[in-house]
């Protein structure tokens, strides 16, 4: 009989070693399922969990399964030959997207808070076991989101007052809640958790009321797993405050015989003014006057006695506010009737020509009467610029000619340039008085030679040095041995007596005038007197 050898002779050595390993390899050709780890649901809505096969010839069954505080429920089965089966409390909520060997993704509708935890896909292959995917459903809730006003109305005037409420309720996670906007106010922010673990989130805007934040917008964002991107909802603010009254219609032309002319009471109210009153002030109101809420009218034809102050009280829920308004009648235009006389006409027979004429219209007298106001005004404008410009013209030539007098620097006496400086010394009078010499009353004392140095007698040493051929004497001639022009004295020669002194010696057809270099025309007689 022959021995059977053992099964382990039978395997060559160390092949016990690499079949477990095969079979791991094997086992590891087949790639689990492809599910997401993480899955966020919505409450109330739908949620979907994915999984996909990639082997299809072993796979036997594909089961749903959720895993719970240790324990394990059956949610969906698909077995190819048997089909589909969903198991207890989610019938109708359960359903295979599209059923088949390489997909067993499932949709649960209406998700309720417990629908969260961990749903494991498991697949059945033949012969190689099952291989699963694990994902994990976390319930969130989408907040409830309501902006509205504050408890109290905002009034101007007041203190600082909620002006608006942004509230994110029941939410899971806690929404993120804040408020944007260019005003100067306070963020108050609550949160509230419920049994549930949903959360609520009250933010306030606060501000100190005022009229001119009126309409103003401020916008509630907020942010939320559950919302693709940031809600952003505005409101208006809304600030109630007492009438700002004023009166119009007075153009301050109302003049007597004027009708229909109206005063209008405008009032800038929150809320709107609910009465008006009409009254005057330093008189009775007349009671033909036409009053319609806001308005009141004068039907009548206008008199002196309209003239007065009118005053317009409006009433709303936050106080009276009163304006008053001026009225002056005034005197009816004066009008001029224009001539009933026709203009002549002229007779066009024979001309076999006419040229178009300009046509004139008649103008009224007020209009004549503003015109030659107008005309009369920028005549008498002109007279006046016409005054002060001649009145400057001869200032200024007066300034010329003074200040060309007052150029020439010298003795009339000598006819010597003295310079600027002498400016500052004795006057001309002082100097012709202290040079001037006596007359001779001997016939004697008149063959006396008048030398040039005797002129010079009392004039410092450097006057007699002044060089006499600058260009600025240059008409003047000299004499060698003399510092002076003597130009007078070469013209006519000195006689016996001296002549100078007499009036005789000045001949009537002689030009009795001589001419300066400065421009100036001095008599020679008054020179030596």
């Amino acid at each position: 009989m022959a021995r059977t050898r053992p099964l382990q002779t039978l395997v060559p050595p160390g092949m016990w070693v690499w079949f477990p390993l095969g079979l791991l390899l094997l086992r590891g050709a087949l790639t689990e399922p492809v599910v997401k780890q993480k899955v966020s649901a919505v409450l109330g809505k739908n949620v979907t969990l994915q999984c996909l096969v990639t082997v299809k010839e072993t796979v036997t069954q594909m089961t749903w399964e959720k895993e719970e505080s240790g324990s394990t429920e059956t949610v969906a089965v698909f077995n190819p030959e048997y089909g589909i089966s969903i198991i207890g409390s989610y019938i109708r909520r359960v359903h295979f997207t599209n059923p088949s060997l390489m997909d067993a993704t499932i949709l649960i509708t209406d998700v309720g808070f417990s629908d969260s935890g961990s749903y494991v896909c498991k697949v059945a292959t033949f012969p190689l076991g099952n291989y699963q995917g694990t994902t994990t459903v976390t319930v969130i809730v989408e907040p409830t989101i309501t902006v509205t006003g504050g408890p109290d109305p905002l009034v101007d005037g007041a203190n600082e007052t909620v002006a608006a409420v942004c509230t994110a309720a029941n939410g899971k996670p806690e929404a993120v809640v804040s408020w944007e906007t260019n005003l100067i106010g306070e963020q108050e922010q609550t949160k509230i958790t419920a049994a549930n673990k949903t959360v609520t989130v009250i933010n306030k805007f606060k501000i100190i009321p005022s009229r001119f934040v009126r309409k103003r917008p401020i916008t509630c964002v907020i942010k939320h797993p559950t919302l693709n991107s940031s809600a952003r909802i505005q409101h208006i603010l809304d600030v109630q405050y007492a009438p700002e009254v004023t009166v119009m219609g007075y153009d301050g032309n109302w003049f007597v015989g004027r009708v229909n002319v109206q005063l209008r009471c405008k009032a800038d109210a929150n809320p709107s003014p609910h009465t008006y009153i009409w009254s005057r002030l330093d008189h009775q109101l007349p009671e033909d006057l036409l009053i319609e809420n806001d308005t009141l009218t004068f039907s009548r034809p206008l008199t002196h006695n309209d003239s007065g102050i009118y005053v317009c009280e409006v009433v709303n829920v936050h106080g009276l506010r009163k304006r008053q308004k001026v009225v002056q009648i005034r005197d009816p235009p004066t009008t001029t009737p224009l001539s009933t006389t026709a203009p002549p006409s002229y007779s066009t027979g024979g001309i076999t020509s006419v040229s178009v004429l300009p046509r004139i219209l008649p103008v009224a007298p007020s209009t004549l009467a503003s015109m030659k106001s107008e005309h009369l005004g920028t005549i008498i404008g002109g007279v006046v610029g016409g005054t002060l410009f001649l009145v400057l013209a001869v200032i200024i030539i007066a300034m010329f000619f003074l200040r060309r007098r007052r150029t020439f620097r010298g003795d009339y006496y000598t006819k010597q340039y003295t310079g600027t400086i002498d400016i500052q010394k004795d006057s001309q009078m002082d100097v012709l008085a202290s040079n001037r010499i006596e007359p001779y009353t001997d016939y004697e004392k008149s063959e006396r030679k008048l030398e040039p140095n005797n002129l010079f007698q009392d004039y410092p040493k450097e006057v007699h040095k002044i060089e006499w051929r600058n260009e600025d004497n240059i008409n003047n001639r000299y004499m060698e041995g003399m510092e002076m022009p003597v130009d007078y004295y070469e013209d006519r020669k000195i006689p016996t007596v001296p002549q100078y002194l007499n009036d005789d010696y000045y001949d009537e057809n002689e030009d009795d005038l001589v001419s300066h270099l400065d421009g100036s025309v001095i008599s020679r007689r008054e020179w030596y007197v």
